[in-house]
């Protein structure tokens, strides 16, 4: 599951020299940045993967001024449903917390994307089967993946499967989602052909 959030924490404006006349939500993001850290380490079954990252931090326009507002925004990966409710809430409680220890005021969006993506094993093993049938071990047992794929909206109604086609290029090493990325185009190709016998296999 791939879910995002925006955090705006609002403090009291006033000169770094005299802290005791503002309230600093610098400081509170600070403290927010390393209590969602404990989201994944200390609230979440340690057997099922979870990621919590905050990727944009926003304040302040000076050295010497204490900002009115700080904004952060993050994301929240899961591969179980249960794990995703668990980090939406205890993020939640985060802020709420956060509120009362520094006295700040906070606005919390949080967005659900898509679903973790789960492949139905009812679907999985007859298209398996039928790969090999048609291109013989080619197939090999990945990973779980902490990215996100609009496909799983797909498997949440029915039962679906996905299958990665290997794209990389002899003697490259850049991935999906990189700048240098050069795939090897013959990979379509066996696509199809991987595609065409699952169905024909399936639908027999």
């Amino acid at each position: 599951a791939a879910d995002r959030f925006d955090l705006i924490i609002r403090g009291k404006s006033g000169h770094a020299a005299h802290p005791e006349d503002a309230i600093d939500p610098i400081v509170a993001a600070g403290a927010f940045i390393g209590q969602a850290q404990t989201v994944v380490s200390r609230e979440i079954d340690p057997l099922m993967p979870a990621v919590v990252t905050i990727g944009m931090l926003h304040g302040g326009s000076a050295p010497n001024i204490i900002p009115e507002t700080v904004e952060l925004r993050g994301t929240v990966r899961t591969l179980h449903h249960s794990a995703r409710d668990t980090a939406e809430a205890a993020l939640k409680r985060l802020v709420a917390g956060l509120e009362a220890m520094h006295r700040v005021t906070c606005t919390l969006t949080y967005r659900r994307g898509v679903p973790p993506l789960i492949n139905a094993d009812s679907v999985l093993d007859p298209a398996i089967a039928a790969v090999r049938a048609q291109m013989g071990e080619v197939i090999e047992s990945g990973r779980p993946s902490m990215g996100a794929e609009d496909f799983a909206e797909f498997a949440e109604r029915v039962p679906a499967f996905q299958l990665r086609i290997g794209s990389g290029a002899p003697g490259r090493r850049d991935h999906l989602h990189n700048d240098h990325y050069q795939p090897d185009e013959r990979c379509i190709g066996l696509g199809v052909q991987a595609l065409s016998r699952i169905a024909l296999d399936m639908l027999a």
